[in-house]
């Protein structure tokens, strides 16, 4: 639910007509007939569901016609398809296609920017790219009204604002906008408070006729109580769910949801996380689920979630394990997307109801009621003593990430080990043990701690965050999956990457060291030394189109990395960069060929780990391609700590770059995905290669995006998304297409630069 208190803030800056700067050629008038008053079209859609009594009856008062899209078809799930060639999950595609059915027809269109409603918690990040991926994706818009939702602190941005902002462009009186927020504001309670005694479409149904007709009652006398998780767009849209609620209620279920439960309830049951979900609807999901599982009145669970939602691949992992765990309830786990038929939901529900009547039948469920967990593991609290015998040390691999601390901690006197290179093992095991839909870096971390605690590891280091990517969540999951599998460890959490006074003390208690300082000369230690492995890798990049004796760079490259390995103090770094300069001048070239050249932009760990994404860039620079990364670790960290105090700030850099295409970060490298995108098209690159794994949420806003980029640049864009099934052969025919493609482009420029 939305906290609605908040002052009225007479400001602008979120509502964009997105006339010319989003959207090309959009009309902020559509209407032939001046005595028409303005027209404003909702979508049908993902957060219709929660707050469309605020929106309609705010712009009722004002007197301005609202217009909703009729209910979702699934006859019109293929054009839904066919307006994006991105992977993203159905509700979202077919969000657009009610956008695509209002576009013609209103002179406005309603799609804030919500990116938060509580401090705590995102939403998706596809909800929070979902703006600029509808001005993307159509060409031909009516003015955008877009006020931006964030309840993060320090500066929230609330319901309350966006209102006023939106009001404003309709009616110059002030003290008649804020009327118009106040009785939104009631009919919101109102709509939440009927939530609680009443299924969604009944709660909705003062406010949107088409629910106003509907039975949502069983005829008779209901034979079990079932709580279906789900989100309300998936659950409530009847082509979404395949009339999943009428199938139960024709079967005599009654069907209690997640909206049907106060805040406070779902807020006691989040308390009892090791670490806060921290997606504003995966929050109250797993909290109702770990709510109706000790409730004696309920007879089983069903969790619907859609294909390819990322949230859910955790979120369903942690309602399977605490409903599973902690309770005998019967547990359904129904998975929609456009290929679900009929008859094997039917069929699925029908087992499922068969298991809850011989369950009702032996007698009450047995329920273990879930007392509040440990609290997750800080940097201040890795370990109680860190340079006892019994602690062993180990991080997941990321890249040539290890070669910036591993040594050193050992020269410290620290008990490491690091797991094997990624490799076809590691792989195999984390996607043995993985939820469905993680990600293939969460899959390869958890294969490469699953070989370190078969080596003896004792402690685990993984770096964690508050959102929205998934990448913040990965130590939860990955420790309750070891701890099933019988593993005895400890977790290490450090859930603020950004602090630095924080970075600092687990280095000195990791390190035993005495004093500040010396953690803050270890640590900076460790910066540079990524550094100089990032300049090694880019001097790399450059000389491998270009060597005259295949391999002598990737030779040159491995002796490079043994050197700086072996660095101790700051002023071995700069004897190291000497010698690798020399090493890779040794290298015979020509600098003279002809090369092309191709920005490599995408999720960070897919551009780091090579095994990960098949040796993209090795591939590229034996075609004859130099490679220009989008994304550097040392880049990464010094946005962060500020260690090359010369060196641009990339994030910022690229969030100008990104403006007039993605407006708001949607977590993880989006922005610097489309914003080095734009920067590479600029700077007259060939073509650019993005790399993403399977239901990566941020880099799907990406990739919706780097469509519109490249017709605007007449640049190619190839995308590659990897999981446990992509072949390295794949991988090669397409690069080898892609850089053909090139090839040819390149041939007609210069061609035609002859006339």
């Amino acid at each position: 639910m939305v906290d609605l208190e908040g002052e009225l803030v007479a400001t602008h800056s979120s509502i964009d007509l997105h006339n010319r700067d989003d959207c090309s050629g959009a009309r902020a008038t559509r209407r032939q007939s001046p005595a028409d008053g303005p027209v404003v079209g909702i979508p049908r859609g993902l957060l219709y569901f929660r707050y469309q009594p605020l929106w309609t009856t705010f712009f009722a008062y004002l007197g301005i016609t609202v217009q909703v899209s009729q209910p979702t078809e699934r006859s019109r799930f293929e054009y839904a398809q066919s307006l994006t060639r991105s992977d993203l999950c159905l509700p979202v595609k077919v969000f657009l296609d009610h956008v695509a059915r209002l576009k013609d027809s209103v002179d406005y269109i309603l799609l804030p920017r919500v990116i938060s409603v509580s401090p705590e918690a995102y939403m998706c990040p596809k909800i929070l790219g979902l703006t600029d991926m509808a001005c993307n994706v159509f060409l031909n818009l009516p003015g955008l009204l877009t006020p931006r939702i964030n309840a993060k602190l320090p500066k929230p941005e609330g319901f309350a604002q966006a209102c006023f902002e939106v009001g404003r462009h309709f009616n110059n009186s002030q003290s008649r906008v804020e009327k118009a927020w106040e009785v939104a504001q009631k009919a919101q309670i109102e709509f939440e408070q009927r939530l609680l005694s009443s299924p969604l479409d009944e709660a909705l149904s003062p406010w949107d006729e088409t629910f106003s007709g509907q039975d949502s009652t069983p005829a008779f006398q209901p034979r079990y109580r079932v709580a279906v998780i789900g989100r309300p767009y998936i659950t409530f849209d009847s082509a979404l769910s395949h009339d999943l609620l009428h199938l139960l209620k024709r079967q005599g279920v009654q069907i209690v949801t997640p909206e049907s439960l106060p805040r406070e309830v779902k807020d006691k049951e989040s308390q009892k996380l090791s670490k806060q979900v921290y997606w504003q609807m995966g929050k109250e999901l797993v909290a109702a689920a770990m709510h109706y599982m000790q409730c004696p009145e309920v007879d089983g669970i069903i969790n619907v979630s859609s294909f390819g939602c990322g949230q859910d691949s955790f979120t369903n992992a942690l309602v399977e394990y605490y409903v599973t765990k902690h309770s005998q309830k019967p547990y359904l786990n129904l998975v929609m997307d456009e290929h679900t038929a009929d008859a094997g939901l039917n069929t699925r529900v029908e087992a499922f109801l068969d298991m809850v009547d011989q369950r009702t039948k032996i007698g009450p469920f047995w329920t273990r009621v879930i007392e509040e967990e440990a609290k997750p593991f800080s940097s201040k609290k890795f370990v109680k003593q860190p340079r006892s015998p019994e602690m062993h040390l180990t991080i997941p691999h990321m890249g040539h990430l290890h070669i910036g601390f591993e040594q050193v901690f050992k020269n410290l006197g620290v008990h490491i080990t690091m797991p094997p290179r990624p490799n076809k093992e590691a792989l195999m095991l984390g996607t043995r043990y993985a939820p469905e839909c993680a990600c293939l870096p969460f899959k390869m971390n958890l294969g490469n701690m699953i070989q370190a605690l078969n080596q003896g590891a004792t402690d685990i280091m993984m770096p964690g965050g508050f959102g929205p990517c998934r990448f913040g969540y990965y130590s939860v999951i990955q420790e309750q999956i070891l701890r099933d599998l019988g593993y005895e460890f400890r977790m290490g959490r450090a859930d603020d990457p950004d602090s630095l006074r924080d970075m600092l003390d687990m280095v000195k208690r990791i390190a035993g060291l005495r004093t500040k300082w010396d953690s803050y000369k270890v640590f900076f230690f460790i910066l540079y030394r990524l550094a100089l492995v990032d300049w090694a890798l880019r001097r790399a990049h450059w000389l491998r189109p270009r060597e005259l004796e295949r391999r002598a760079t990737d030779r040159a490259l491995g002796r490079c990395m043994q050197i700086i390995e072996e660095t101790s103090r700051f002023r071995d770094l700069w004897q190291a960069k000497r010698k690798v300069r020399k090493i890779f001048a040794a290298v015979a070239h020509d600098r003279s060929r002809s090369v092309l050249r191709v920005g490599i932009v995408g999720e960070i760990f897919m551009v780091l780990e090579n095994y990960a994404n098949m040796n993209v860039e090795e591939r590229l620079g034996e075609m004859g391609v130099e490679v220009h990364r989008g994304v550097w670790l040392s880049d990464w960290l010094n946005d962060r700590y500020r260690f090359k105090l010369f060196r641009r700030n990339q994030f910022k850099w690229a969030l100008r770059q990104a403006a007039p295409y993605l407006r708001e970060p949607s977590g993880g490298e989006s922005v610097k995905s489309v914003g080095k995108s734009v920067g590479f098209a600029r700077k007259g690159f060939d073509g650019i290669v993005h790399l993403m794994p399977f239901t990566c949420m941020p880099e799907l806003v990406a990739q919706t995006i780097l469509a519109k980029v490249s017709r605007d640049y007449h640049i190619p864009v190839l995308t590659l998304i990897f999981d446990e099934h992509t072949s390295p052969g794949g991988v090669q025919t397409r690069l080898e297409a892609f850089v053909d493609l090139i090839k040819r482009k390149r041939g007609l420029k210069e061609e035609y630069s002859g006339y």
